[in-house]
């Protein structure tokens, strides 16, 4: 079987990690586990300067500008996302080569000795636990990146901040938080502001924070914990300021000012409005990159870096006739945006859009509903294929029937037959968006860029 060793690997994470063990309190077990970890590899997290980003929408993208914008300033730049799309190494990037199968098989089996041992000394109460999936994919990025030889990492939070696994640097050169919004209740808190105080514990001092467009609650808990700590704060919209100067499917042309950079009338190659704030945020945190560095990053690296930046599955058109487009758009705020963008850029009058939608079952679906139902004409909803947290497929079907009719929704439990029956109806000038959930989103793309050729030619990168 090709890359037996790796589905080794992806079966031990899945099988015997996908969940961490809830023996020890949280913030005590995140920092003795992922500490555990680091230092079993020589704590590699502190080999390289780090910009951190976090938020409820928009730190995938933020990220992989920041990325892009480092690697066109000529640094060995590691790139760290989560969750992946389709496959494991899709987490783990330098300078857009996915880490090689391989090696993440080597890395994570090998664990398998210190993963036991520290199961074992949690049940005679002298440590922490035995890991969860997440904790020991991003210990094998940042061992990457560190034998890799790094100049920089980007680094993607997970859930929150406070008792997130990537909580782990005492010093950074940015930290950047895109957004807040309402979710992961359960963990983060039942209030803006406690999300807020969650993913704003992340800012150790030090270093400048950017901050996207939010509501006043959440940026006040930032703008005291940049006070508290030292931290130099720019917001979008007041220190960071961006202007959309054209646009279309492809991408737009953007104008950017901050306190240390700007750039006039740059090509972004990532479409829709929610990617141009996202950029200025990545532009901001390059510069502060820069300058807590001193890394040389001009206006021809910020060029560049915008004109190159790619992500998968954010507004990500994989066919043309019909037009399928793959978002993984999967709360509000985030439909929202993809609503707007497939309405500014996709459909212009007589094209019809069709839906295929499936959400887990801890999102805000009524709002998502909200926001995508006035652009389509036809919703298929279907399930994500992530068993234990599927959502109530019952509601969604009166949440899209309310708006448009029941005879323009449809339920089809099997994700792939809900895609051959979108692309059924349409008519070649149509849409077909797939959205919801990173999980489905992820399923599908498979049929346009199959795992094994981004195993094997370690990018998820269209041909």
């Amino acid at each position: 079987m090709p890359y037996e060793r790796y589905r080794q690997a992806v079966d031990y994470l899945q099988r015997r990690l996908w969940h961490e063990l809830p023996i020890v309190p949280v913030e005590r077990a995140l920092q003795g586990r992922i500490s555990t970890l680091l230092a079993h590899f020589g704590d590699p997290h502190l080999q390289f300067p780090v910009v951190h980003v976090a938020g409820s929408a928009g730190k995938g993208s933020t990220s992989a500008i920041v990325a892009s914008i480092l690697r066109a300033a000529r640094l060995r730049t590691g790139l760290y996302t989560s969750p992946h799309l389709q496959t494991f190494i899709e987490r783990i990037d330098v300078d857009s080569e996915l880490i090689a199968p391989d090696e993440f098989a080597e890395t994570v089996l090998g664990l398998d000795q210190l993963v036991r041992k520290m199961h074992l000394d949690v049940l005679d109460g002298t440590g922490f636990g035995r890991p969860s999936l997440v904790e020991v994919a991003f210990a094998a990025g940042m061992k990457h990146f560190a034998d890799r030889s790094c100049a920089a990492a980007v680094v993607e939070a997970g859930l929150g901040g406070r008792t997130d696994y990537s909580n782990v640097f005492d010093e950074k050169a940015a930290t950047a938080i895109t957004t807040i919004d309402y979710e992961h209740r359960e963990r983060l808190g039942w209030s803006l502001t406690s999300i807020a105080r969650e993913k704003a514990a992340l800012i150790r001092g030090g270093e400048t924070v950017v901050a996207g467009a939010m509501a006043r609650e959440p940026l006040s808990v930032i703008e005291s914990r940049c006070a508290e700590t030292g931290a130099t704060l720019w917001r979008l919209g007041r220190e960071i300021r961006v202007r959309i100067d054209e646009a279309d499917d492809c991408g737009s042309v953007i104008s950017v000012r901050t306190p240390l950079a700007a750039v006039d009338h740059a090509r972004l190659s990532l479409a829709g409005a929610h990617q141009a704030r996202n950029a200025a945020l990545a532009v901001a945190a390059t510069a502060a990159f820069a300058d807590a560095t001193g890394a040389s990053i001009g206006e021809t690296q910020l060029r560049d870096g915008l004109a190159s930046a790619w992500i998968s599955g954010r507004l990500e058109e994989v066919q043309a006739s019909p037009r399928v487009v793959l978002d993984s758009a999967h709360n509000p705020i985030e439909s929202h945006a993809l609503a707007d963008a497939l309405r500014r850029h996709w459909l212009h009058g007589a094209e019809r859009l069709h839906l295929v939608i499936g959400v887990l079952a801890d999102k805000d679906q009524p709002a998502m509903v909200r926001s995508l139902a006035p652009v389509a004409d036809r919703v298929i909803v279907t399930q994500p294929p992530l068993g234990e947290r599927i959502g109530e497929v019952d509601r969604m079907l009166r949440l899209f029937g309310r708006q448009l009719g029941e005879h323009a929704v449809a339920f089809e439990p099997s994700p792939d037959r809900a895609l051959d029956a979108a692309l059924a109806d349409a008519a070649a000038d149509d849409v077909v968006c797939v959205t919801g959930s990173m999980f489905l989103v992820g399923a599908l793309r498979e049929r346009w860029v199959p795992e094994e050729r981004i195993l094997a030619r370690r990018t998820a990168r269209r041909p």
